[in-house]
């Protein structure tokens, strides 16, 4: 690969951890040594997650934490069984198609770049939250599916302790709440949580000063009162009382009914086979349906011939993500109020007729959606047209957790606020940031992803769990908006058929293509963006940072199969961090 010698370089990686025994991934080393905490403690895999889950939303509050929602895969290597424990929502009850008024044609708004909304309802304030799922879902997997071994206080005592006593501010939060100042300062409580006395944002460590501290004692309460009574001190007692105040004060449209009526979902993974490793995700709402659909078309052409990082492997990613994505909005929505041709999407069949449309040497930023209803099993008859959902990828901001444990239970958990901070809305005297969800729905209606009551959204996690001749083989996720699903993929290709370890497979520059345009790395070989444009991609690059997070963050554990070392991957421009013993 040719290298400019003429001008300096950023050489930015990390080092891949290695264990024998358990092993965390988290988007912060507080919150993975929270996670080894729990597994020094006895706890399992889902104890270890739950911990990092509460933690995370504490020490990376911009991208998680209890306003938002959340989800997790769980492999248990003693019964061979996988579950699906979902924390996701739905938009509230009072919530209609028109809810919100559109700004003019020509705006755009929120991370996926729907038409714009006045006064940028739908994203930001008071009316863009929909139910946190994040606490259901994290405590009814430690209560189900936990060690038994340790107590709710215990798993949530590291968050607690977190917000109680405080952290000195990293760079990384500190760029992060100074880049969203402009929305958090329109939100009394969230400058007074998150910003000094002075009211300027909080400082790293520098040569003449120690770091700023971030104490959040409304928060640490909360999760006191979580710890002590359960979910129902949120959904059903003071807490949630508060929160309903706060919105509905303000114009916000969620009940105390809407959260009294919340449930965690639990069911089975959505599967796929993928050069003969099983692949285990969330549901037809989520990233899952989009990243396996990607890898069926991809299952199609001989990758392991080629070579990571090659022209020849990057135009067939693009071409199969762009056939996926266009898939993903023009059919995918709440599979309880539209119909969705789910196992067509999902089918061998289908992903050869996809595969047998791409030219390995002419891409096609044009392409349209497959007829997959013809590859639905009973189909009978049309389906309505329904105008696509289509928007922009959205950076996202989300994190993710994998952990692995001693007796290689498996779980990759992802959680969120949606946009940075959320609604950027903390609710008055619970230290909660709200999430912005209703920002997954299309504002304008008639779409096949509009706003309806209670209609759930279609959100982009894709938390996988990878199983080789059915035994554990690699936990991966990644935050990021929809670019998460481009970034697990290729993940997963790097691993699958390259062969690559998992930290090189992370953080390899990738591409992202959802339409006409195929977004490349900057660290990208000019001779291969140069091929790829011969090849007919419409090309834009990008120079990934530590606050761009235009290609994602992923993160994963591999399983040695033949020793069961653990080894992991985590991003490398942010404090994303992986720890075992």
């Amino acid at each position: 690969m040719h290298v400019d010698r003429t001008q300096s370089q950023w050489l930015i990686d990390k080092r891949e951890a290695v264990a024998e025994q358990g092993m965390i991934t988290a988007m912060h080393p507080l919150a993975a040594l929270a996670g080894l905490e729990i597994l020094h403690a006895g706890g399992n895999a889902v104890d270890a997650a739950v911990a990092t889950a509460f933690a995370i939303g504490v020490v990376e509050p911009a991208m998680s934490g209890v306003g938002g929602v959340a989800a997790m895969v769980i492999y248990s290597h003693a019964t061979g069984r996988s579950t699906v424990v979902d924390g996701s929502s739905a938009a509230p009850t009072a919530a209609r198609g028109d809810m919100f008024e559109l700004a003019p044609e020509t705006t755009t708004g929120g991370m996926y770049g729907w038409r714009g909304t006045v006064g940028d309802a739908q994203n930001t304030g008071y009316r863009a939250p929909v139910v946190p799922g994040q606490p259901a879902c994290l405590l009814y997997a430690h209560e189900r599916y936990g060690s038994g071994r340790i107590s709710r206080a215990q798993v949530m005592a590291p968050a607690i302790r977190l917000a109680e006593d405080g952290y000195p501010v990293d760079p990384y939060q500190a760029q992060t709440i100074a880049f969203a100042q402009r929305r958090l300062r329109a939100f009394p409580e969230t400058l007074r949580t998150f910003f000094p006395d002075d009211g300027l944002p909080p400082v790293p460590t520098t040569s003449t000063r120690d770091a700023d501290r971030l104490v959040q004692p409304d928060l640490a309460r909360t999760l006191r009162a979580l710890a002590e009574y359960g979910p129902s001190a949120l959904y059903e007692g003071e807490i949630g009382e508060r929160l309903v105040a706060d919105l509905q004060a303000h114009g916000g449209v969620i009940t105390r009914g809407d959260l009294a009526s919340y449930a965690v979902r639990e069911y089975s993974p959505l599967q796929t086979d993928y050069r003969g490793f099983r692949l285990l995700g969330l549901s037809p709402t989520s990233g899952s349906m989009t990243a396996f659909e990607a890898l069926n078309i991809l299952g199609n052409f001989d990758m392991r011939a080629m070579t990571a990082g090659t022209a020849s492997a990057l135009h067939l990613i693009a071409e199969a993500l762009r056939h996926a994505f266009v898939d993903r909005f023009a059919y995918l929505a709440d599979t309880d109020m539209e119909p969705v041709p789910v196992e067509a999407l999902l089918s061998a069949d289908y992903a050869r007729a996809i595969a047998a449309t791409i030219d390995p040497q002419r891409a096609d930023p044009h392409t349209r959606a497959g007829d997959a209803w013809q590859f639905q099993p009973a189909f009978v008859g049309a389906r309505r047209a329904v105008p696509a959902s289509q928007s922009a990828g959205g950076e996202g901001c989300t994190t993710h957790i994998n952990v692995i444990d001693s007796q290689r239970n498996m779980v990759a958990c992802t959680s969120t606020l949606g946009e940075l901070f959320g609604s950027a809305v903390v609710a008055r005297g619970t230290g909660i940031v709200l999430n912005n969800g209703m920002t997954w729905f299309d504002p304008e209606p008639g779409r096949v992803n509009s706003i309806a009551s209670r209609k759930r959204t279609l959100w982009a996690p894709t938390p996988t769990l990878v199983l080789r001749d059915g035994q554990p083989f690699l936990a991966i996720g990644a935050p990021g908006g929809r670019r998460i699903i481009s970034a697990l993929v290729q993940s997963l290709v790097n691993v699958l058929d390259f062969g690559l370890p998992v930290q090189a497979a992370v953080t390899a520059p990738r591409i992202h293509c959802e339409g006409p345009l195929t977004e490349v790395d900057g660290r990208t070989d000019q001779a291969v963006v140069d091929a790829l444009a011969g090849k007919g991609h419409q090309l834009k690059l990008h120079e990934e940072n530590s606050s761009s997070f235009r290609f994602a963050r992923p993160g994963g554990i591999r399983v040695d199969p033949d020793t069961q070392q653990l080894t992991a991957g985590v991003h490398q421009f942010t404090p994303a961090w992986a720890m075992g013993y």
